[in-house]
């Protein structure tokens, strides 16, 4: 969510800060089901410009770029990138701070909202906000680059698989008095569970105890440790997506099976991104009290009633029969 007054302001340097003029909520668009792009415009010849120690800007993709290294290779996870002292339990270390990469997304465009935050009433920390965008990670091979998604490097401990991809939330820590983020102190920077001064957000709710962890470092992708990496991140753009209801009742999204907390997480994103969306759900071969069941669970997820739609075959008559009754 946009901040409802016509300005905000975003840390720039130690006790300074800078007023640009923030957009109003896009109204929404005309209600399409046609699935999302996932292009991005061409930027050839595009550079990216150094800006602080780590961090380069590419102006033209709206990229941010991150020096990082690999500190750990196996093993389970609270953060995906950390600054010092969380290196035992993060993928990558990043070679700048907490302070600078926020600016840099700040001129790019991107807008912070809050970490999770703790709501003493329901003993459960509320979801974070803020922009989305997409992180990518780059290193060398034998002089070749080597690009995957952020995801493609974790593995969930529950199935045994890369997790199901989805945008991450600027957060954007918190600010202290002395001009700095509460991140640069603490480590916390890309969090895969609950901290309150996180820098981006993972954005489902997970708790930080160790025997609870969701996430573990895929080894079978993460180059040795020392690797240098570089860690871009940018505006996230709509993902296509394939759901489906089996006989059995279980969701999937695009060939895998899904929790019913996972799609309304991958909903919501999805109509975040695509204003007016509606998302197909393949029900031709469920029960329609399964059909029922898992449109309750989205509701209560906060799912609008709008934004999904069950698909199912068109009812067949042989010659001479009744039409079907409506």
């Amino acid at each position: 969510m946009r901040p409802s007054a016509p300005w905000f302001c975003t840390l720039l340097t130690a006790g300074a800060v800078w007023c640009g003029q923030a957009t109003q909520d896009t109204p929404p668009a005309p209600v399409t089901t046609t699935q999302p792009t996932t292009t991005r415009p061409s930027a050839i010849g595009s550079t990216p410009t150094p800006f602080q120690p780590g961090v380069a800007i590419d102006w033209q993709r709206r990229e941010v770029h991150i020096t990082t290294h690999v500190v750990l290779q196996a093993g389970q996870l609270e953060f995906f990138a950390c600054f010092g002292g969380k290196e035992h339990e993060s993928i990558l270390r990043f070679d700048a701070s907490a302070t600078h990469i926020y600016i840099a997304m700040g001129l790019i465009g991107l807008l912070p909202g809050h970490p999770p935050e703790w709501d003493p009433s329901s003993r459960r920390y509320a979801p974070p906000t803020g922009d989305l965008i997409d992180i990518a990670v780059e290193w060398q091979v034998d002089q070749r680059t080597m690009r995957a998604d952020a995801y493609d490097w974790l593995y969930e401990v529950e199935y045994g698989r890369p997790p199901l991809p989805r945008p991450w939330v600027f957060a954007g820590s918190r600010a202290r008095r002395d001009g700095t983020l509460s991140a640069d102190h603490s480590g916390v920077g890309i969090a895969l569970v609950d901290f309150p001064d996180s820098l981006v957000c993972y954005s489902r709710r997970f708790p930080s105890r160790y025997g609870e962890l969701w996430a573990a470092v895929n080894a079978t992708a993460v180059p040795p440790v020392g690797t240098e990496v570089k860690l871009v991140l940018r505006p996230a753009v709509a993902r296509p997506m394939s759901v489906r209801l089996d006989h059995r009742g279980a969701a999937w999204v695009n060939g895998r099976v899904c929790t019913a907390a996972d799609l309304v997480d991958l909903l919501q994103h999805a109509r975040r991104l695509n204003p007016g969306y509606v998302q197909p759900i393949d029900a031709s071969r469920a029960l329609r009290s399964d059909q029922a069941t898992l449109r309750r669970m989205l509701l209560d997820g906060g799912i609008t009633d709008d934004a999904f739609r069950f698909r199912r075959p068109a009812p067949t008559s042989s010659p001479g029969s009744p039409p079907p009754p409506r």
